[in-house]
């Protein structure tokens, strides 16, 4: 598994990218599947936004991931060769760098993307079908992307643009139809680099967040779809005594199921597209999510209830047509008998080494569930590196999480000895033997 983002090769322009997911395929001789975070849609204009799991739309792609030196049957026109040896220098000094620096990879990528686009002919096969297949949700979203681009963030724009058939929205389209056709040509892009990152390994286990930033493209697309005034969270647990509240608009339970989940299976079929597995983040909300009125804490929240048998179908119909895998990431406040119901449907369980514990100490892998992924951590644990050095702590001292920091350093002292004696490394400072072992011990799971 890796973020993609942080995919870095000799060759690329900042950022991890499509192209990266290719060759660590190709590399991964003896890997069953390669996991990767999810490319879901970012902000189009807002590029410092750049958390994957509050995208600007789930059912699309990220166009940033994409490598600019090898679009699709445009590389050779002369105006892409021009915009890629101008921006050359600028992906230099990207790549010198530490650190992702999301706004100004998308203004230097942007340039030699315009020159793409404008090279590709309206009557191009593949970018035609690709269009009319997308429909009306493709045009939507590339609308939207359209109209941040001349407006800004959704919250600047002018009356007219509520949703997609609001009163200014046939004039917009008419008269930005270039700017729209961009933004579908990229999606195109991004589609086939995803499939040839797909076919260049063993197959992609994709990872579907569990919702979409109240202001993205997802939400403006299809009005009446989500709940308003509410945000989706967590109640207060051992892991965060205050609870959590994630920001992430709450799907309408009596809309989904008054339209046969259709919007949960676009959804769906979105993600499953060239992948061979798919990981549902907080799979509970197949059956409830725990919503906050805005502006309130956590402890104000409460459950909402869903149409778990309706949605589990769903799910299970979508994964079939697309002979995809499901894993159902459910951790934390777990509804009474959910996996169960979820291993009935045949969705993989999730287990993480963290929480494999008898105890005070951590489980035999050999007694761990058979369906199931395994990992060692998750995108919204520590990482494992920091879990060793305790930089977890320290950030959750220093924003008042912990009203104990040696309780907390004691008890973690305790489990890395515990974990160190069991893989057989010493309990010292984080290093790359340490990783390898540890990741072991959750490989040893495997029946």
């Amino acid at each position: 598994m890796a973020q993609s983002f942080a995919l870095r090769r000799a060759a690329d322009q900042g950022i991890g990218d499509y192209a990266a997911i290719a060759e660590l395929g190709a590399h991964a001789r003896g890997a069953a599947l390669i996991g990767i975070s999810p490319p879901h849609a970012l902000m189009p204009v807002e590029r410092d936004r750049a958390s994957p799991y509050q995208p600007s739309d789930r059912r699309f792609l990220e166009p940033v991931l994409l490598d600019v030196a090898a679009l699709p049957d445009v590389g050779d026109a002369p105006a892409v060769r021009a915009a890629l040896a101008a921006a050359e220098p600028v992906f230099a000094a990207l790549r010198a760098g530490g650190l992702v620096d999301y706004p100004a990879v998308w203004a230097a990528k942007r340039g030699v993307l315009d020159a793409a686009a404008r090279a590709l002919p309206d009557d191009h096969g593949g970018f035609a079908a690709f269009r009319a297949a997308g429909g009306a949700a493709l045009d939507d979203f590339s609308t939207f992307a359209a109209i941040a681009d001349r407006f800004g963030p959704r919250h600047a724009w002018p009356s007219g643009f509520a949703d997609p058939s609001d009163t200014a929205l046939a004039g917009f389209r008419a008269e930005h139809a270039g700017a729209i056709r961009f933004h579908a040509v990229l999606q195109w892009f991004c589609d086939r680099q995803l499939a040839d990152a797909a076919a260049a390994g063993p197959g992609l286990y994709r990872d579907l967040a569990v919702g979409a930033a109240p202001d993205g493209a997802e939400t403006w697309s299809q009005p009446g779809a989500f709940l308003g005034g509410f945000s989706i969270g967590a109640p207060p647990d051992p892991f965060s005594a205050e609870g959590q509240v994630w920001g992430l608009p709450v799907p309408h339970p009596h809309r989904s199921e008054a339209t046969g989940h259709a919007g949960f299976a676009a959804l769906l079929r979105a993600n499953m597209r060239h992948a061979r597995a798919l990981r549902l983040d907080h799979a509970m909300g197949l059956e409830r999510l725990f919503v906050v009125p805005d502006g309130g804490r956590a402890a104000d929240g409460a459950y909402l209830r869903f149409d778990g048998a309706g949605m589990v179908a769903t799910l299970t119909r979508e994964s079939r047509a697309a002979c995809c895998a499901v894993v159902g990431e459910a951790l934390g406040t777990v509804p009474e008998g959910f996996p169960d119901r979820l291993a009935a449907a045949g969705v993989l369980a999730y287990r993480v080494l963290w929480f494999e514990r008898d105890g005070d100490g951590f489980r035999d892998p050999g007694h761990w569930p058979e369906a199931a992924a395994a990992c060692v951590s998750t995108h919204d644990l520590p990482p494992l590196a920091g879990w060793w050095a305790e930089t977890d702590i320290e950030e959750r001292v220093a924003l008042g999480l912990i009203r104990d920091a040696s309780a907390a350093r004691a008890a973690r002292a305790h489990e890395r000895a515990t974990l160190a004696a069991l893989v057989g490394v010493a309990d010292g400072p984080y290093t790359p033997g340490v990783a390898a072992a540890l990741h072991g011990r959750v490989a040893a799971a495997d029946p």
